[in-house]
């Protein structure tokens, strides 16, 4: 197997991961904060355990130069900077998923994953004024079309029922999870875009490319901090868990070990093999499989609008990686 074959069934594999986190908030007794809480504090544990990278909120890239520099971390700007980078983007992340569990928790999966993945139309608009960075016109126009399949997705018209009981809420919970999840978007390319580098002798902080690239938070990093706060949000409010049945306990482990840390370890390796459009489009499993999940193990069906919805966005979302990848190229 190439490396290219290996990563586009890694980023399959992370798709499905992600697809079941619907179904599977929905089949625990602990409430939303409990669910999201534990789930946190187990793909937090697993992040910073087992991946060095994870534990870098600074940036750096080890060994003894970054161990000799450690304890003067602060003098750096661009440090500084990576370090405000990992611990902004880590807040989105966080919100994208206490917000997500909230909404999977009050309306259908279908209309939670549906919604959150509105985050191209919050990037496309936000883009210019936190990155600098324009969209061009072509893809300009996916702006309607994103913004037609969240209004399509918002207004699907779901019934309450005993895993959606309160729609309108958990649909506007689900928007701003979209919002949530596309400013971590932008929060990732800011942090792992490059920065100028400065002749030496310039004003200001002067870095060679080594020193640029060392500065840099990896996404990693941003991805435990934000599950880190989410416990810290979390702890307050879920106690007591004494009544935690076992199958629950299992549901979060699954969550946090699985379906967080492992898909997201997955993501982080195929993304660096294949370009982003590709990436985004294999992910593409993640919306099209959390409404089988649902129905499956839930007995869930969504309004057809809903449905409509979902598959404007998922357009949108192909026709947009087209042309980003075709201007690439």
């Amino acid at each position: 197997m190439t490396s290219r074959s290996a990563a586009a069934l890694q980023a399959v594999v992370a798709g499905v991961l992600f697809s079941t986190g619907g179904a599977a908030v929905k089949a625990t007794q602990l409430d939303a904060w409990q669910v999201a809480g534990m789930r946190s504090l187990i793909a937090a544990a697993v992040l910073l355990v087992a991946f060095p990278a994870a534990r870098r909120w600074a940036g750096g890239g080890g060994g003894k130069s970054q161990a000799a520099s450690s304890s003067r971390w602060w003098r750096s700007p661009a440090r500084r900077r990576a370090l405000l980078l990992t611990l902004g983007t880590g807040c989105c992340y966080c919100l994208t998923l206490v917000l997500f569990v909230h909404a999977a928790k009050r309306t259908t999966a279908a209309e939670t994953i549906f919604l959150q993945s509105t985050a191209p139309l919050f990037v496309l608009l936000l883009a210019p004024i936190l990155l600098r960075e324009r969209p061009s016109g072509r893809q300009l126009l996916f702006v309607p079309l994103f913004a037609a399949g969240l209004v399509m997705a918002f207004f699907g018209g779901a019934d309450a029922a005993v895993t959606a009981p309160d729609p309108r809420t958990g649909n506007v919970l689900a928007t701003f999870c979209g919002l949530a999840y596309g400013l971590t978007l932008i929060g990732l390319r800011a942090a792992g875009r490059p920065r100028p580098v400065r002749p030496a002798g310039a004003p200001g902080e002067a870095f060679s490319a080594g020193t640029g690239e060392a500065a840099r938070a990896p996404g990693i990093a941003a991805a435990a901090c934000g599950n880190v706060m989410v416990c810290l949000a979390c702890l307050p409010v879920m106690a007591p868990l004494t009544a935690a049945a076992p199958g629950d306990l299992l549901v979060v482990a699954y969550l946090g070990l699985f379906q967080v840390a492992l898909a997201y370890v997955f993501v982080t390796r195929a993304a660096s093999v294949l370009q982003a459009p590709v990436v985004a489009l294999l992910l593409l499993l993640e919306p099209a499989l959390t409404p089988v999940w649902a129905m499956w193990f839930h007995g869930e069906q969504p309004h057809l609008l809903t449905w409509l919805g979902g598959a404007v966005i998922a357009a949108a979302t192909v026709l947009l990686a087209t042309v980003v990848r075709s201007a690439d190229e």
